[in-house]
Parts: C-alpha cells; sequence; structure tokens
C-alpha cells in the first residue's frame, strides 16, 4: 500500500465536502467506479472537484449515485455547497462564455453547457443532462429536462426545475428556487432562501437565516442551520433537521420526525383512525430538547 493510499483512508470522514476511497467503499460503490476513483484521486478530493472529474470523464450515472450518496441534510455546510458551484463551474469550462450583462441564452437539446458572468443573466434548457453556472447577481433559469445541474454564487438567483433528479447549489442571497420532478437536491448558503418542492424524495439544505421552505412529496429531507427557517411539509415520511434557532416547522403529512434547536416549534401530524390531528412541540417545554428527534406515535411524542 502505498503512501498516498495510507494518506487517503485515514482521511477525515468528518467532512462531507471531501471524498475518500474509504467512504466510497462504505457507500458500496462498484469496482470500477473506485478503481476510477483510485486513478484519478489517489488522495481522496472534495465533492466538487470529484464531480468535475466524472463529468469531464462523461460518468453520468456515477456523478448521479456520488450525489445521492453525498448529500445528506444533517451534514450540509456551506463549504460544501461552495465546493458544488465550483464543480458546475468547472464543468462549463472551455466552452464559451457570455461575460456580459443581461444576456439570455435558450437551449433545446441535451447535454447542453452554459457559463454566465455577467448580471440579469436569463437561460432555458428543454434538454436532458444540462449544465449551468451563474456567477452574476439576478440570474434566472429554467429547465425541463432530467438530471440538471446548476450553480448560482450571485445574489437574487430564480430557477425552476421540471425534470427529475435535478441538482441546484446556491451560494449567494435571497435565492429562489422551484422543483417539479422527482429526486431533486437543492444546497442554499445565503440568506433569505426560498425553496418548493412538489416531488417525492427531494433533499435540501439551508445554511443562512431566514430560509423559507415548501414540500408537497413525500419522505422529504430537508435540514437548516440558520436562524429563523420556515418550512412546511405536506407529503408523508418527511424528516426536518433544525439546528438554528426559532425555526417553525409544519409537517400535514404522516409519520414525520424533526429536529429542532433553540426556541423552535412544530406540529407533527397522525391519524386516530378516524381523523389527522395535530400534535405541537416547543423546544423547552413539556420535556422536548433541542438536538433530539421527535416523532409521534398513538397520538403521543416520542424520540425518533
Amino acid at each position: 500500500m502505498t503512501h498516498a493510499q495510507v494518506e487517503q483512508q485515514t482521511a477525515s470522514e468528518n467532512n462531507p465536502a471531501q471524498i475518500t476511497l474509504l467512504k466510497i467503499r462504505e457507500w458500496g460503490a462498484c469496482s470500477g467506479g473506485r478503481d476510477w476513483f483510485r486513478e484519478k484521486f489517489p488522495q481522496g478530493g472534495t465533492y466538487g472537484e470529484v464531480m468535475t472529474g466524472l463529468y469531464a470523464d462523461k460518468r453520468y450515472s456515477d456523478a448521479r449515485w456520488l450525489a445521492d450518496k453525498a448529500f445528506d441534510v444533517k451534514n450540509i455546510s456551506a463549504d460544501f455547497i461552495e465546493s458544488d458551484v465550483r464543480s458546475i463551474i468547472a464543468a462549463t469550462e472551455g466552452i464559451d462564455v457570455d461575460p456580459g450583462n443581461y444576456a439570455q441564452a435558450a437551449f433545446s437539446g441535451y447535454d447542453a453547457r452554459a457559463a454566465f458572468s455577467g448580471y440579469g443573466a436569463r437561460a432555458a434548457f428543454s434538454g436532458n443532462d444540462a449544465q449551468a453556472a451563474f456567477s452574476g447577481y439576478g440570474a434566472q433559469a429554467a429547465f425541463s429536462g432530467y438530471d440538471a445541474r446548476a450553480a448560482f454564487s450571485g445574489y437574487g438567483a430564480r430557477a425552476a426545475f421540471s425534470g427529475n433528479d435535478a441538482q441546484a447549489a446556491f451560494s449567494g442571497y435571497g435565492a429562489q428556487a422551484a422543483f417539479s420532478g422527482y429526486g431533486a437536491r437543492a444546497a442554499f448558503s445565503g440568506y433569505r432562501a426560498r425553496a418548493g418542492f412538489s416531488g417525492n424524495y427531494a433533499q435540501a439544505a439551508f445554511s443562512g437565516d431566514g430560509a423559507r421552505a415548501a414540500f408537497s412529496g413525500n419522505d422529504a429531507r430537508a435540514g437548516f442551520s440558520g436562524n429563523y427557517a420556515q418550512a412546511a411539509f405536506s407529503g408523508d415520511g418527511a424528516r426536518a433537521e433544525c439546528t438554528g434557532e426559532n425555526a417553525t416547522i409544519v409537517f400535514a403529512g404522516l409519520n414525520g420526525s424533526v429536529i429542532l434547536g433553540e426556541g423552535g416549534a412544530a406540529n407533527l401530524t397522525w391519524n386516530d383512525g378516524t381523523r389527522d390531528r395535530f400534535v405541537h412541540l416547543y423546544e423547552g417545554e413539556d420535556g422536548i430538547e433541542a438536538g433530539v428527534l421527535y416523532t409521534v406515535k398513538d397520538g403521543k411524542v416520542v424520540r425518533a
């Protein structure tokens, strides 16, 4: 075993942005994927670096697999989000970049790539596997195909995704995003983000204050590390983890679970055999503690 391999396998497993051979083995990577990773990243690499390498080598299915494994809402940090933004920007290198303001672009084919560095850019993609990077303010983007990836590093970005398996990363403030397909993943590191997800299995992470999010599909996962987050879940099996203060979380679907920070409040829904009923949770009252995962069984709040 080489020294490089030793360094890789003993690297910190607590950093969600760092990908190592040991980590992907634990996740169940195939032998071909492990061989590729060992050759390209003998000492490991950040999530963004590995995603960039996978897309450069056209290993799209491996990229989707890695995104699914690495995106854990309870571990997403601003560093992870910035790493994802950089990876998508890097994936657009080598193509024509519009550096001016108020650029507009439309793409109807597959595998489109676009990069915009000016303000007020607008882009629309109707094909699959689109990738877009926006570094200016006030960007707007719409994606109707599958497997889209988008990164926004400026303020006031707006994005809409109607296909499945979309991935989006926003590092600026005031972002707004809407996802109507299944398996969406979104990460927001700026303040006052707003997001809506209508498909199942959505995953979202918000690290800034004042986030607002709505999830209408089942089995949604959301993490909020900023203060004053507000979120609503209408599907069943949702889970929200709030480490920031004064979060307000509402579950209209059944079998929800929640972690609250200080000053947080939430409701969980259960069915008594006749009708749905609400149970309310207030951190610091009736034994509800910050940092503990709760659910409801037979009308009573219990630790999950």
